[in-house]
C-alpha cells in the first residue's frame, strides 16, 4: 500500500511522525506531501527535517493546486492528515474530495490534541475514517455536535466510520533520546521544571492589560479608555506574570532544578522570560518533537491550561494548570471540557494536574520543594484511560491495523 502524509507543517508531524515511521517499518511506501512556502509563524519544514523518515518519498506539492492529480501520480491510495477534512477544504480542495472514491483514495483523519472535537460533522462524508484518541473524546464530539451528527445516519452508522486508537502525537515519548536532550540543553543531571509560556497575542483584553509588558500606568489607563474598568485591580495588585515566573524560579533554585522555558515562535513572549530560564526553547526538533522531548526529561510542568496536559500526564510528569483569562474561546461549546477547573476534568486531576489561580500558583510554589509534586500511579491510569485512551504507545499501530483492513477491500 502507498501511504501519503499531509506533511505540510510541523505540527502536522507532531501528530504523524510515529505513524509515519509506523507504516515505513510494516513495509508500506511512504509519500510526504510537502509545500516548502508555509507562511504561519514557526510551521515551515524543510526537506532536511523530513530525511528523519528514511525511505520516504518526498513530494513537492503546492497548496493552491489541484491535490487528486498529484495522488494519483505518486500511486497513493490512502491519504493520511490531522483535521484532514478542514485542511484540505481551508487549502481549496473540497471540491476534489467527492472524486476521491472513484479514484481508489481513501481519506483518513488523525487527532491533534483532543482538536477532533470541534470538528465539523461533515467531514464525517469525505473522510473514511476519523481517528479519535479516546471513547470519552469521540462521545464528546457526538453531543457537542449532536445536530449535525444527527443527518448522519444512527449511532451504527457513526461508529463505522470512526475509531477509537489512542494518540498517534504521544507515541513519539518513545522515541526520545533523554540523555540527548539533557546534553543538549546542559541540564546535567538536574532536576527539571518545565514552564511552557502563555501565548499573549490572542485577542483577549485581559492578557494584554493585566499581565502585558507595558507599565501598570499605561496599562490601566488604556483599559478605562477600552471600556475594561473591570480589570483595573487585577492590573494594580494582581499577581503579574513575572511574579508568577518568578515564584517558579525560586521553587527550582531551591530544588536545584534547571528551569527549562518551552515557547512557540507565535506566542509573543516577553522579554523576561529568557533572563529567567536556564534554556529557552522554540521548536527545534521534527521527530521527537520538542515538548515531547522535553516532557520526557522533566520533573514538574508549569502551564496555562494547555493541550500540553496530556503530554504531562501521559510521560508521567505531575503539572500546574494556571488559571488565566481564555475569554477568546469562551464562545467553544466545550469550553467546560477544556478549561474548566472542576474536579476530575482535563486540566484539574488531583494525583495529575493541580488548577490554580496566579495567585494560588505562587503560593503553592513559594511553599513547596518538587518532592510535593507527585503523580499518583493511579489516578494517572484514570487519566490516561479518560483523556488519552491507550497507554502503549502503539496508537500509531492501531490506526494503520485500521488502514490496512479498509484497503482490502470496500469499507
Amino acid at each position: 500500500m502507498i501511504v501519503g502524509f499531509l506533511a505540510l507543517r510541523k505540527g502536522f508531524l507532531k501528530v504523524m511522525g510515529a505513524l509515519i515511521q509506523a507504516a515505513l517499518e510494516r513495509g508500506h511506501e511512504v509519500v510526504l506531501l510537502w509545500d516548502p512556502i508555509e507562511p504561519k509563524a514557526g510551521e515551515r519544514l524543510t526537506r532536511a527535517e523530513l530525511g528523519a523518515w528514511r525511505g520516504a518519498r518526498i513530494v513537492e506539492y503546492d497548496r493552491r493546486t489541484a491535490l487528486l492529480p498529484v495522488l494519483r501520480a505518486a500511486g497513493v491510495t490512502a491519504l493520511v492528515g490531522p483535521r484532514a477534512w478542514e485542511i484540505l477544504r481551508a487549502f481549496g480542495r473540497a471540491d476534489e474530495l467527492g472524486a476521491f472514491p472513484a479514484a481508489g483514495v481513501k481519506l483518513y483523519s488523525v487527532d491533534y490534541g483532543l482538536d477532533t472535537i470541534t470538528s465539523d460533522p461533515a467531514g464525517y462524508r469525505a473522510v473514511d475514517v476519523t481517528f479519535y484518541a479516546s471513547a470519552w473524546q469521540r462521545e464528546l464530539h457526538w453531543r457537542v455536535k449532536a445536530n449535525g451528527f444527527a443527518g448522519l445516519g444512527n449511532r451504527a452508522t457513526l461508529q463505522a466510520r470512526s475509531a477509537v486508537v489512542g494518540s498517534t502525537m504521544l507515541d513519539q515519548l518513545a522515541g526520545v533520546d533523554r540523555a540527548a536532550v539533557r546534553k543538549r540543553y546542559g541540564l546535567g543531571d538536574r532536576p527539571v521544571v518545565l514552564l511552557l509560556t502563555l501565548k499573549m497575542k490572542v485577542p483577549d483584553p485581559w492578557r494584554r492589560l493585566v499581565w502585558g509588558q507595558s507599565p501598570r500606568a499605561w496599562r490601566a489607563a488604556r483599559a478605562l479608555a477600552t471600556g475594561h474598568a473591570g480589570l483595573l485591580p487585577e492590573i494594580w495588585r494582581g499577581p503579574s506574570y513575572p511574579d508568577l515566573v518568578d515564584a517558579v524560579r525560586r521553587l527550582c533554585d531551591r530544588s536545584g532544578a534547571a528551569l527549562v522555558v518551552k515557547s512557540r515562535e507565535k506566542n509573543d513572549d516577553p522579554a523576561f522570560l529568557r533572563r529567567r530560564a536556564d534554556a529557552f526553547v522554540f521548536d527545534e526538533s521534527v521527530y521527537p518533537y520538542t515538548s515531547m522531548e522535553l516532557m520526557a526529561v522533566a520533573d514538574l510542568c508549569v502551564h496555562f491550561q494547555s493541550a500540553g496536559v496530556l503530554e504531562a500526564a501521559f510521560a508521567g510528569v505531575p503539572s500546574v494548570s494556571v488559571q488565566i483569562s481564555q475569554e477568546h474561546l469562551k464562545g467553544y461549546a466545550t469550553y467546560a471540557e477544556f478549561y474548566g477547573a472542576e474536579p476530575d476534568t482535563l486540566q484539574n486531576f488531583a494525583g495529575v494536574v493541580w488548577s490554580a489561580t496566579p495567585g494560588e500558583t505562587i503560593a503553592r510554589l513559594d511553599g513547596a520543594g518538587l518532592a510535593d509534586f507527585r503523580v499518583d500511579a493511579e489516578r494517572r491510569r484514570a487519566y490516561v484511560a479518560q483523556f488519552v485512551g491507550f497507554d502503549d504507545t502503539q496508537s500509531s499501530d492501531r490506526v494503520l491495523d485500521v488502514i490496512e483492513r479498509r484497503g482490502l477491500g470496500p469499507a
